[in-house]
């Protein structure tokens, strides 16, 4: 037995020999740290090593504290402000100058002036240009027959900080009263690891082990004169518990439902688009026909670079600038104001991808076509269940002649159709460069409830015009961040994607593929017409 000893001795790290002589049978992180001299993220370590040998044993525990700040600390020492004020008008009126010292500030004072009120304890008035302070019976009733129940919790309790659990339901109270007050009190959750000498250590510590012959490493200077025949070694043991590593790696759930959504398109004949994260505001603004001074373009909806980018061909820019000032050519008034090429020069990180649509629609010309893109966007909002500040949309038009709004609603019901989705309804909306749109929903069953799934609706001549399209042309955008929540049954966004996001269920969660019923196959062997979309964090 005294070999295994030996050997466990061996094979312990210069930490773990530091700390062992150091152990108890019961103890405590904090008393290791002042015993030891180590620091704490040492002491951490060492134990952790010698938790996997069995040496020890570790277990956390909290405890609640009511500790002070600043004010507390002079509530303690000296009473409550709003006591010491009462207490001091038992002998007549005074001005807030004449209740003033060091331990009592003016602000102080006119923080206690709303307290005592609220207690109908004082009564204020304005006397010579400064304000004057006197009791009421109430404050009376309140010294006399010592009734101030905080002060009381401050006469009873002079070394802090406190046991929170161990108070009473009324001191608990008084507690919660007073951590609503500046730098008063607070209540804070203390942990402490303790740690419990296990029957190995017990019998490395009996065994009382020299450790000053114990070498980390074989040095060149021990070869050369010979002194490594006369060292003991550390040991290493190769049987020694190591965490488990995953070998192999997977797609993100959430990337493995974007690719779903991209297999849909590409078997509805679409062709993918791609374009930049950073976009001038032309592209991503003006090239669509929404105004310069619309609410989406303030910095709380976008996040500006503070660069200016490059316009495209002077020739484009102008017929941009007309339809905005009057309309151009459309028949359209336009927007009866100046457009400001600068403004259109602003870099931001796009918050939305039917900037890329007209990208390709300024080359596409009155060519048909049918294209999608599933983009990361960015939006400068609160992040929130259904909100990110970056997220996923799924972009894309169909151009082609005499499309119409049942193209549009058949494209809806056959794309989501093959995602296993069926019950939808329409209504109309309003965007700055679509007329007529629509708004799609779903209806949940589990939920019994209608959710927004896509906003669409047919391009404007205004928003045409600039680019010679005669055709019409019916685009969409929406939110694949959230079609990726509901593909992998989460209510809430950061739990899909973000720091929150549990890192076994990316290795262990399969996205489940949509299976169609009877009744989507037969819809889903109909080749669609059209298409249409929402954007993911609200529409312009």
């Amino acid at each position: 037995m005294l070999t295994n000893i030996q050997e466990t001795a061996n094979s312990l790290s210069l930490l773990e020999r530091k700390l062992l002589p150091h152990l108890k049978e019961q103890t405590t992180v904090s008393e290791l740290v002042a015993s030891s001299g180590l620091q704490e993220v040492e002491v951490g370590r060492a134990l952790m090593w010698l938790g996997n040998r069995d040496i020890v044993s570790t277990q956390i525990s909290e405890k609640e504290l009511v500790v002070l700040f600043e004010n507390g600390q002079l509530a303690s020492k000296f009473g409550l402000p709003e006591f010491r004020i009462l207490k001091s008008l038992t002998s007549g009126p005074k001005t807030i100058s004449e209740l003033e010292s060091d331990t009592l500030p003016r602000p102080e004072i006119m923080a206690c002036i709303g307290i005592l009120k609220s207690k109908q304890a004082a009564n204020i008035e304005k006397v010579n240009g400064d304000m004057q302070l006197s009791i009421t019976p109430a404050g009376n009733i309140l010294i006399q027959n010592n009734l101030y129940e905080p002060q009381h919790f401050f006469d009873k309790y002079t070394t802090f900080p406190l046991d929170f659990l161990a108070l009473n339901e009324k001191e608990r109270e008084i507690v919660f009263e007073l951590s609503k007050r500046k730098l008063m009190v607070k209540v804070e959750t203390q942990k402490t690891t303790n740690v419990t000498l296990q029957p190995l250590g017990k019998e490395l510590i009996a065994a009382n082990v020299d450790f000053s012959n114990v070498e980390e490493q074989l040095t060149d200077t021990m070869l050369k004169d010979g002194s490594w025949k006369e060292k003991t070694f550390r040991t290493y043991d190769v049987r020694s518990p190591v965490p488990r590593v995953a070998v192999s790696g997977r797609r993100h759930p959430a990337r493995e439902a974007n690719n779903i959504i991209r297999d849909i398109y590409l078997q509805m004949g679409f062709q993918e688009m791609s374009g930049p994260w950073v976009e001038t505001c032309f592209w991503c603004m003006d090239s669509m026909w929404i105004p310069q001074d619309h609410p989406a373009r303030d910095v709380q909806d976008t996040f500006f670079i503070g660069k200016e980018g490059d316009l495209p061909n002077p020739e484009l820019v102008e017929k941009v600038k007309a339809v905005h000032e009057t309309g151009g050519n459309t028949g359209s008034t336009g927007y009866q104001k100046p457009w400001d090429p600068n403004l259109a020069k602003q870099l931001i990180l796009r918050t939305h991808s039917t900037a890329t649509s007209f990208r390709y629609l300024n080359d596409l010309g009155n060519k048909d076509g049918k294209y999608f893109y599933v983009a990361n966007v960015f939006r400068n909002e609160a992040v929130d269940t259904t909100h990110l500040a970056e997220f996923v949309q799924a972009e894309g038009f169909v151009i082609g002649d005499n499309l119409t709004l049942s193209d549009l609603m058949g494209f809806i019901k056959e794309f989501y159709a093959r995602l296993g989705i069926t019950k939808i309804r329409f209504k109309p909306t309003y965007n700055p460069y679509t007329e007529p749109s629509l708004e799609a929903h779903y209806y949940d069953e589990k939920k019994g409830k209608w959710y927004a799934l896509i906003n669409s609706g047919i391009f404007r001549p205004e928003s045409l015009a600039p680019y010679g399209i005669k055709k019409t042309v019916i685009a969409w955008g929406m939110g694949a961040s959230r079609v990726a929540a509901l593909l992998n049954s989460k209510n809430n966004l950061r739990e899909l994607v973000g720091p929150t996001v549990s890192f076994d269920w990316i290795a262990n969660h399969k996205t489940p593929i949509p299976k169609l019923s009877e009744e989507n196959n037969d819809s889903a062997s109909r080749q669609p017409t059209a298409g249409v979309g929402t954007d993911e964090g609200g529409d312009y």
